[in-house]
């Protein structure tokens, strides 16, 4: 299966109204440019050779430094990257967000008829750099950038086939960001506060914590924006993806086969269809990532909450924290005891069948607005699958981030001023309804008399 074409940037995309924000000046992450740590620190612990891409991104984004002090000192903070990611004055690094900029300046340019652009014409010095750069390597060198130019660049840059210039998607971008935070010590959106007993994983692409008992995540953490779906090349395909082992649990982790006859679903917890790259597409389909659902709730109900969020992120032109995992309770909503868990297996391995699934979103808009929503869905076998059924179903399964956090012990959102999670955490009011003309039974979390002409 395909993913998306590269389409319009997010600014060409009929814009949405989402209720319940807050406005916040630091969006979804008050980054610290002096919560630092040694870049060779960084390199060490995630093992960033030298030369390779994250020590120069790490080395790029010191010497770009906010303040003279910091400057080149051997340090970096995530803000650091951060500032350095949103205007690359090298055109070295160009992540997902920065190539959607470069389209739409490229788009407005060309608005009064023009059929390209002086390299040197555009509003910002890194969007020139990018023009020259695409000018040069993939274009006839004239000083002039058209826009099937900057397209073979930007191809040929995903491709790898561009010396010097590397496509870092965003959702690998707040991963990058989480590892240098997590070492200087600083919370961010992928990170919940609090004790855990889970074995903390750390991808390229998503955030793990694994329950080895249970032999499902406890949570998967990861970023998708409106830029990333955009740019993601039309040859990512879940059918070249396998399910695997992870190779960092261990001989005795969960398998594939773990699930042979069971006549449960392989439930992907950071779905496949939120891989901006095949790199991540495989990455979604570790074991790790991966708990048993119901059939019908996995095929129908959850997805149609998945493809929601995905349509949501994409109709506002932001981009999105998620927090999906797997809860054990009672007819309560009391945690079940060890002993009271359903388990499944072909092998002598067992793997715990949740009760539950939840998925909770903290949604930055482009205008640094904040809104946050969460579900618990109970994984049952006689999930619904008819589009009027699924619509009740979710709304009853609405819940508030504050819920969630209690069954976990954990905050999940702790990097934001708890001024805004005080009146964002709490909210579990919003509705699911579906888009019209809909091929597929996908919904919009978005309210239908708040959607803009």
């Amino acid at each position: 299966m395909a993913i998306r074409p590269t389409g319009p940037s997010p600014a060409l995309i009929p814009s949405v109204k989402v209720g319940n924000t807050v406005a916040s000046e630091q969006g979804s992450w008050n980054r610290s440019s002096a919560r630092e740590a040694p870049i060779a620190q960084l390199q060490q612990k995630f093992g960033w050779a030298e030369g390779g891409w994250q020590a120069e991104l790490l080395k790029a984004a010191d010497a770009a430094g906010s303040t003279a002090s910091r400057r080149g000192n051997g340090n970096v903070s995530a803000a650091e990257v951060d500032a350095y990611l949103a205007k690359p004055e090298d055109a070295r690094f160009l992540t997902s967000t920065a190539v959607q900029q470069q389209r739409t300046a490229l788009e407005q340019k060309l608005s009064g008829g023009a059929r390209s652009v002086a390299v040197d014409g555009f509003d910002s010095d890194w969007q020139d750099a990018v023009a020259r750069r695409a000018d040069q390597l993939s274009g006839d060198a004239n000083g002039q950038l058209s826009r099937a130019e900057l397209d073979s660049f930007l191809n040929d840059m995903k491709a790898g086939r561009i010396q010097d210039t590397r496509w870092v998607p965003d959702q690998q971008t707040a991963m990058f960001e989480s590892k240098v935070a997590e070492t200087a010590g600083e919370l961010d959106p992928l990170r919940p506060d609090g004790p855990t007993s889970g074995l903390s994983l750390v991808k390229e692409y998503m955030r793990l914590s694994a329950d080895q008992p249970k032999n499902v995540p406890t949570f998967v953490s990861y970023l998708l924006s409106a830029s990333d779906i955009q740019e993601t090349p039309v040859d990512v395909d879940r059918d070249r993806s396998n399910f695997t082992r992870d190779p960092e649990l261990g001989s005795d982790s969960v398998t594939a086969s773990d699930y042979t006859g069971t006549e449960m679903d392989r439930g992907h917890m950071k779905p496949a269809e939120d891989s901006p790259t095949q790199e991540a597409m495989d990455e979604s389909h570790l074991m790790s990532n991966i708990a048993p659902q119901h059939p019908n709730l996995n095929r129908q109900a959850w997805r149609t909450l998945e493809d929601a969020v995905n349509d949501l992120v994409r109709s506002s032109g932001g981009k999105a924290h998620i927090l999906t995992g797997n809860l054990f309770l009672d007819a309560q909503g009391k945690p079940l005891p060890p002993e009271a868990v359903d388990t499944l297996g072909a092998n002598a391995r067992r793997v715990a069948v949740p009760t539950h699934q939840f998925k909770t979103v903290l949604l930055e808009l482009p205008n640094g607005h904040l809104s946050m929503f969460a579900y618990m869905v109970p994984n049952v076998k006689d999930a619904p699958t008819k589009k009027e059924d699924i619509t009740p179903f979710l709304a009853n399964a609405r819940t508030s981030v504050d819920h969630i956090e209690e069954l976990l012990g954990q905050d999940l959102y702790a990097q934001l001023p708890k001024s805004v999670q005080a009146r964002l955490e709490t909210d579990s009011t919003a509705e699911v309804s579906f888009r019209e003309a809909s091929l597929y039974e996908a919904a919009s979390l978005l309210w239908p008399q708040q959607r803009t002409p």
